[in-house]
C-alpha cells in the first residue's frame, strides 16, 4: 500500500511541473537570473520556470496551504526566501531539500500549525528563521543539521516551546535567542557552546522555566549565566564536564525545584554554594560524579547525608576512590574519624607552631653560637693542624683598652721572639659583622685566647658572649688555650654573670696583673711562656 502511494506523489509533483513548464513564470524581475518577485500573483505553486540561478525569491502573500518536497523546483543557488502570509498550515519533512542552500527562510504571518520535526534538516546552511505573528508556540527543530544561529534567528515572541537538541549547532552568537521574550521551556541538549557565550545567552529569557543543557560539553558556567533566569524551575545540565556548581553561589534562582548535574565531574560542593541552594529544590540529582570523600569535604559529605530526601538516587553517589573496584557510597562516609582526625591534626599543628617558635627564637638568640658550631661541623682544626693569622686573641672590655695598648701590645709584639694579637680595634675585617669577626679572625685564627678580666669585662654583653665561644673552644682542644688575665679584683658573686668563668678560675691557673715592678716582670715572663708553649 505504500509504495502506490508513494509513486502516486511523484506522479503529481511531474503533473504539476509538466502543466507549468509552458507557462511563464509570471514574477517580476528584480536582477536578472538572481532576484525575483512573486508577490501577491495568487500562486499555489513555485514556478518551475524560475532560472536555477536564482538567489533571492520573494514569493509572500500567495496561497501554499501545504509545504511538501514537491512545491519547490530544483534551486540550489537561492539563498533568501520569502513565505509572508502565504496562508501555510502544513510544514511536512524534507519540504526544502530542493532549496537546501538556504541561509534565511521567512513564514511571517502564517497560521503554522505543525513544523514538521525534520523539515529543515537539509537545510545545512539556514541562518535565519523569522516566525513573526505566526501563530506558532511550539517549534520543534531537534535533530536537524543546523549548525549556528545568528542574531534574531527565529523573527517571533510567540515561542513558548524550542526543542533544537542534538541538532549539531554550536552556540557562538549570543543574541540567537533575541526577541523569544515569551519562551518557557528551551532544550538545546546536545549542542555545543563555543568560550563563554552561555553567560550572555539567556540574558532576555527571563519567562523561562524550563532549561535543557545536557551534553552540551560545557566546562564551566559563570555565575551570572543564569541572573535574569529568576523563574525558572528545572534545570539539566547532565553529562556536562562541569567540577563545580559555584555559579549557584548567587540566590537568584529562587524558583528552582530540579537540578540535574549527574554525570559530570564533580568531586565537591563548598559550603557557600550549599547554603545558598534555592529553598524550593526538591529533585537534586548528583549521582554519577567523583566526589570526594576525604576528611577535607566533611561539610560537603555531611549535607549530602542529612539531604537524601532532597537528593534524586542518593544511593548511586559514590566516593571515587584510587581503585574504581572499591567504591562506595557517600552516605556510608564515617565522618565522626573525620572529627577525631581534625582534632588531632589541631593539637599536632599547635605543637608543631609552638616548637617552631621557640626554636626560631632560640635561634634568634643564639644565632651567633650556631654559626660557631657549623663551623666546628665543616671539620674542625686545632691550632697544630692549622695556620693562624695570630698567636693571640685579646678579649678586653673597650674601657681596659688604655691597658691593652699601653701595656699587653707593648710588652709583647715588641718583644724578641715578637707575639702577634688579634685586637678587635685594629684587626677586625671593616664591613663584616662583629660575631663573624669575633668567630672567623679571633677565635679561629689565633692560637691562643687571652682574656682581660675587669669590672668593665663583666658588664660588657660582648665580653661575656667572646667568652662563651671561646670556651667552645676550649672543650673542643681538651686543652688551656684560654689565658685569663685578672686586670683588677671583682667579688666572686659578680664572676658567676659570666657563665663558666667562675668555674674556670677555680680549675684553671690564671695571671694576675700588679703595679708592683718585680711582679710585673715575672707577669711577662710567664704570659710569654703560657703563649709559646702552646705554639709547639
Amino acid at each position: 500500500m505504500i509504495m502506490p502511494f508513494v509513486e502516486w506523489m511523484i506522479f503529481l509533483c511531474l503533473i504539476l511541473i509538466l502543466v507549468n513548464a509552458g507557462k511563464g513564470h509570471e514574477c517580476t524581475t528584480i536582477i536578472k537570473n538572481m532576484e525575483y518577485s512573486c508577490s501577491g500573483r495568487n500562486l499555489t505553486h513555485i514556478p518551475s520556470s524560475l532560472p536555477f540561478t536564482v538567489t533571492s525569491l520573494d514569493f509572500s502573500f500567495n496561497f501554499l496551504s501545504s509545504l511538501h518536497k514537491c512545491v519547490f523546483p530544483v534551486l540550489l543557488n537561492l539563498e533568501v526566501l520569502d513565505l509572508t502570509r502565504c496562508h501555510i498550515k502544513h510544514i511536512e519533512n524534507d519540504t526544502f531539500y530542493n532549496v537546501k542552500n538556504l541561509t534565511t527562510l521567512i513564514l511571517t504571518g502564517n497560521p503554522i500549525t505543525y513544523f514538521g520535526p525534520g523539515c529543515l534538516n537539509s537545510l545545512h546552511n539556514l541562518q535565519r528563521l523569522v516566525l513573526v505573528d505566526a501563530g506558532l508556540s511550539s517549534l520543534q527543530l531537534q535533530m536537524n543539521n543546523l549548525t549556528k544561529l545568528q542574531e534574531g534567528a527565529f523573527g517571533t515572541n510567540n515561542i513558548q516551546y524550542l526543542d533544537v537538541s542534538y541538532s549539531s549547532i554550536i552556540f557562538v552568537n549570543i543574541y540567537c535567542f533575541y526577541g523569544l521574550s515569551n519562551l518557557k521551556i528551551l532544550k538545546m541538549a546536545g549542542n555545543n557552546f563555543q568560550g563563554d557565550v552561555a553567560r550572555y545567552l539567556f540574558n532576555n529569557l527571563t519567562f523561562l522555566e524550563h532549561l535543557d543543557m545536557s551534553y552540551g560539553r560545557v566546562v564551566e558556567l559563570h555565575p551570572s549565566s543564569f541572573k535574569n533566569l529568576q523563574r525558572l524551575r528545572l534545570l539539566n545540565l547532565r553529562g556536562n564536564h562541569l567540577m563545580t556548581i559555584d555559579f549557584l553561589a548567587l540566590p537568584n534562582l529562587k524558583q528552582l525545584t530540579s537540578l540535574y548535574v549527574d554525570k559530570n565531574s564533580i568531586t565537591s560542593i563548598p559550603l557557600h554554594v550549599l547554603q545558598n541552594l534555592p529553598t524550593n529544590l526538591s529533585d537534586f540529582d548528583l549521582s554519577s560524579n567523583p566526589i570526594d570523600c576525604s576528611c577535607s569535604q566533611t561539610d560537603f559529605i555531611w549535607w549530602i547525608i542529612h539531604n537524601q530526601n532532597v537528593l534524586k538516587q542518593p544511593e548511586n553517589i559514590f566516593c571515587k576512590t584510587f581503585s574504581p573496584s572499591s567504591d562506595f557510597r557517600a552516605t556510608d562516609f564515617d565522618i565522626d574519624s573525620c572529627v577525631h582526625k581534625k582534632r588531632l591534626t589541631m593539637v599536632l599543628s599547635v605543637c608543631f607552631v609552638t616548637v617552631v617558635v621557640l626554636l626560631s627564637l632560640l635561634v634568634y638568640r643564639f644565632q651567633f653560637y650556631l654559626q660557631y658550631c657549623c663551623i666546628l661541623l665543616r671539620g674542625y682544626r686545632s691550632p697544630g693542624q692549622q695556620e693562624c693569622s695570630y698567636d693571640a686573641f685579646v678579649i678586653f672590655s673597650s674601657y681596659d683598652e688604655v691597658w691593652v695598648m699601653n701595656e699587653l701590645m707593648e710588652n709583647l709584639e715588641n718583644s724578641v721572639p715578637p707575639i702577634q694579637l688579634c685586637l678587635h680595634m685594629r684587626d677586625f675585617q671593616a664591613g663584616k659583622s662583629i660575631a663573624s669577626n669575633i668567630i672567623d679572625e679571633g677565635i679561629m685564627g689565633s692560637r691562643k685566647i687571652i682574656v682581660v678580666v675587669s669590672q668593665h669585662f663583666i658588664d660588657s654583653a660582648w665580653c661575656r658572649f667572646e667568652f662563651e665561644l671561646a670556651q667552645s673552644r676550649f672543650m673542643m682542644e681538651r686543652n688551656a688555650n684560654i689565658i685569663i688575665i685578672i686586670l683588677e679584683d671583682v667579688e666572686e658573686r659578680k664572676s658567676k654573670k659570666v657563665f663558666g668563668l667562675h668555674k674556670h678560675l677555680k680549675k684553671n691557673t690564671y695571671l694576675k696583673w700588679s703595679r708592683d715592678p718585680l711582679s710585673n716582670m715575672r707577669f711577662w715572663i710567664r704570659l710569654r711562656k703560657a703563649i709559646i708553649a702552646t705554639n709547639h
